[in-house]
């Protein structure tokens, strides 16, 4: 006599079953998206770096990355799409150094006040903006130079940063001069200007090849801080309220 409990396991054991999601050489599914889109982001740092968004397609890339182009759209929709996710992490990378390279700066100036507390806190950002740029050249290309050149999206995206890095800026004079506000200085404007300061002179230096040496276009991008330093003083001078006379 059949068993019907046998039976039906007989019958559920030889239909199809469906696929299961497996890893692949020890390597899981979801792990391999992540690496095929950094393997994406690396070879598109080349060819952006190198040679431009505007001379790079999506072939390039994908053959940079050793990777079919099915891949390159598992993880980016366009061109423009990966061109903004390498912008947006190498931002990310730069402004984590800068917070690191400000707090420990913050540190060891403790007991440092006045002209050299700025020079200390000024040199310590800068010189992560400019070894940033001099340590992989690529960069400086996507974020400086073709990063305001592609689409208005693109522009957004920078402008975004840009806001981002103002306040960053602003905090940092905030701290230097905790009083510039009573005294009518307009903090964003001041930090607008620093940091226009810094990016013009950056690319500066890269488009000429960084011929001149680190140390003299660190030297001349601390010296507007070093200005801002020694000019805080005259200025609270000139703004502060007279003195009441005292009465006769």
């Amino acid at each position: 006599m059949v068993n019907p409990k046998q039976s039906s396991e007989k019958i559920r054991a030889a239909e199809p079953q469906p696929p299961k999601r497996r890893a692949l050489k020890g390597v899981a599914m979801a792990d391999r998206v992540v690496q095929r889109r950094l393997q994406l982001l690396d070879a598109a740092l080349e060819a952006f770096g190198t040679r431009g968004y505007h001379a790079v397609t999506v072939r390039e890339v994908c053959v940079g990355a050793q990777l079919t182009e099915r891949y390159f759209y598992e993880s980016f929709k366009s061109l423009e799409a990966l061109f903004s996710a390498l912008y947006l992490e190498l931002n990310g990378q730069l402004k984590r150094a800068t917070l690191a390279a400000l707090i420990e700066a913050q540190i060891r100036s403790g007991a440092v006040t006045g002209g050299n507390r700025v020079d200390v806190l000024a040199e310590a950002a800068l010189r992560v903006l400019l070894e940033f740029i001099r340590d992989d050249p690529r960069r400086a290309r996507v974020m400086l130079i073709d990063a305001i050149s592609i689409s208005h999206d693109v522009q957004q995206i920078s402008g975004q940063i840009t806001r981002e890095y103002v306040e960053l800026t602003r905090r940092f004079i905030d701290m230097l001069f905790p009083e510039a506000k009573s005294r009518g200085v307009d903090l964003d404007l001041i930090a607008t200007g620093l940091l226009g300061a810094n990016i013009h002179i950056a690319t500066h230096w890269v488009r000429e090849g960084l011929k001149l040496p680190f140390d003299v276009v660190l030297r001349n991008c601390l010296a507007i801080y070093q200005a801002l330093g020694a000019y805080w003083p005259k200025l609270a001078a000139s703004t502060m309220p007279d003195k009441p006379t005292p009465a006769a």
